[in-house]
């Protein structure tokens, strides 16, 4: 568990095997760390070297012999840091960039229209797709398994978002949700005050209980679709005016039909 996780920060499974056996052993020479680790000393070395410049291994000389000993776990946030604020940039000198690249396809061999589809996984990830859609231009639409979000602990989230929606970004939300006595106690107690930016459909019907499976999030040219399984979290957004379009056509379906029950 601790070795993936590593993994996944960025660190190949050679660096993880080498930081983490210095962490049980103490400071050794390299000599030492190779034969523990089953490598050779030139390979070894290698990995040492990108450990020490990536912040993770300190290094020292003492009788004629060079020894590594692996810093402090809090090392690894600080790697971390290091790696957001390097993506950080590069992002940013991408944007610049991407005006450029396209127009280098002069000729339209290229066909940008396919969907730009991103995949974000846990809560954090969760997150970070609800919040995409406070880029939303005026309004956004949505189906909501509210129950969902209780089970998982985040209602502060979504209050937290409320605020953000209604207060600084003034964007327009048209939810159809489940009809309980639960989720119709949480707008009473949190939307009324908001009724120009908040319009909730309840719908009771049983047929309809599989589009709470999951959040679909509809506004401008994408859809977001919000998995709220615990243990299971994760968001995926789909970038394409056509999907966006044709979902955008199965809320009004179900509002309309929604309003004249």
């Amino acid at each position: 568990m601790i070795e993936n996780s590593l993994c996944q920060i960025g660190l190949t499974r050679k660096e993880v095997k080498i930081y983490l056996e210095l962490v049980k052993i103490g400071a050794q020479a390299n000599s030492i760390i190779a034969r523990k680790v089953g490598l050779n000393r030139t390979t070894a070395y290698s990995i040492l070297k990108s450990l020490e410049k990536k912040g993770m291994i300190s290094s020292y000389n003492k009788n004629h012999t060079k020894y590594f000993t692996a810093n402090d776990p809090n090392c690894l946030v600080g790697y971390l840091d290091r790696r957001c604020k390097t993506f950080d940039y590069y992002k940013t000198e991408m944007l610049t960039l991407i005006p450029k690249i396209r127009e280098l396809n002069r000729g339209n061999l290229l066909d940008y229209s396919q969907p730009i589809i991103s995949f974000y996984e846990g809560k954090d990830g969760v997150k970070f797709v609800m919040n995409d859609a406070l880029k939303a231009s005026s309004h956004f639409l949505t189906f909501v398994p509210l129950h969902k979000w209780f089970d998982l602990g985040l209602v502060e989230f979504l209050l937290d978002f409320r605020h953000t929606r209604v207060n600084e970004k003034n964007i327009v939300l048209k939810a159809i949700v489940p009809d309980t006595k639960e989720v119709r106690a949480f707008f009473n107690d949190n939307a009324s005050s908001f009724k120009e930016l908040t319009h909730i459909s309840y719908i009771s019907d049983p047929e309809f209980t599989k589009m709470f499976e999951n959040q679909i999030n509809i506004y401008d040219d994408k859809v977001s679709i919000i998995h709220l399984e615990k243990g299971l979290e994760y968001g995926v957004i789909i970038k394409s005016k056509q999907i966006a379009d044709m979902q955008k056509a199965i809320f009004d379906i179900v509002w309309k039909s929604s309003v004249l029950k």
